[in-house]
């Protein structure tokens, strides 16, 4: 959905001659005019121009200023765009409180004085701004709560959450999913050897792999440490195992080299669980279930996919 464009404003008013003071005044503060003599085509107008700014008239033909208003406000582009309402009659507090409680910005008796129009713009449109700034830090505040600083993917909050409505979706459609928790094999030695900073290099390259690697439908996080996670949706354990082939092959054909540290192989261990199964119903024994399986792919030699089986027999251990 296209975003309304803040130097185009729309003058909506039957009267030619009013819509002209109006644009004489405020000529310096917008760049593009877009005029409607009444309602109705001022809603046309809107939809297909987007201003960012309406000054509209109360008494007009087909549709009146007030319905013309209502209309804007239950559109979702048009909820914040500032709204001056214009009237040329004299018993206005009746007419100004029915504006403002539709959703009118501002309100003023026709003839305006022009540079009191032109201040009572510039203050709603600085108070726009403002707003606009204020959702711009609100929207870079949630993408921070929810990604990981070093590497950029999503983070352990943001996994947990999303995870949680693929289980109810999974629970309620009865489809099975998968998850894979991948581990960099000898990460230590390379902070040892070859310091933090190419640790740091390190993460944010396998990191940048596993995305570039992600399909569609696959939800992709750092899990913290050296530990990324992926849970793949409406699965089975045979197509889950050739994805975590997918994403090891990956790293494993790949040429690690920086400024940090010579050019290096670095491989992944992938432990793999499937929901649901046996005693696995819930993150926590996902999470669980697949760490077991990361276990034994570090205690068999690493570089390798290990798929956790449940035994009835041994609850919540491996057959």
């Amino acid at each position: 959905m296209a975003a309304p464009i803040t130097g185009k404003v729309l003058l909506v008013d039957d009267s030619q001659q009013a819509r002209l003071a109006i644009k004489d005044a405020l000529r310096d503060t917008f760049s593009i005019f877009v005029e409607a003599d009444d309602g109705l085509s001022a809603i046309k107008a809107f939809v297909e121009e987007k201003p960012g700014f309406i000054i509209t008239d109360i008494e007009m033909p087909s549709i009146n200023g007030y319905r013309f208003i209502s209309t804007i406000r239950n559109m979702e582009e048009g909820r914040d765009v500032p709204i001056i309402m214009l009237s040329g009659t004299k018993n206005s507090l009746k007419k100004k409180l029915t504006g403002f409680n539709l959703g009118a910005s501002d309100f003023l008796i026709k003839p305006f004085d022009s540079e009191e129009l032109l201040a009572r713009v510039k203050s709603l449109l600085r108070m726009r701004n403002l707003m606009d700034e204020l959702k711009e830090k609100n929207a870079l505040l949630e993408k921070l709560a929810v990604t990981d600083e070093l590497t950029g993917l999503h983070n352990r909050r943001h996994f947990f959450e999303a995870l949680r409505e693929q289980l109810a979706l999974g629970l309620r459609h009865n489809f099975k999913l998968a998850c894979l928790l991948l581990d960099i094999d000898f990460f230590k030695k390379i902070n040892d050897t070859c310091g933090h900073m190419a640790g740091d290099d390190v993460l944010r390259k396998i990191g940048a792999l596993l995305a570039s690697c992600k399909r569609e439908g696959e939800l992709l996080a750092r899990f913290g440490g050296e530990e990324f996670i992926i849970c793949l949706f409406n699965t089975d354990s045979e197509n889950a195992i050739l994805a975590a082939d997918r994403f090891r092959n990956l790293i494993k054909s790949y040429s690690f080299s920086s400024s940090f540290y010579p050019a290096t192989h670095i491989t992944l261990s992938i432990g793999l669980a499937i929901y649901p199964q046996g005693a696995v119903i819930s993150i926590d024994e996902l999470i669980k279930a697949a760490d077991s399986a990361l276990y034994r792919s570090k205690t068999e030699g690493r570089d390798r996919v290990t798929l956790y089986e449940w035994a009835p027999s041994s609850t919540g251990n491996q057959s």
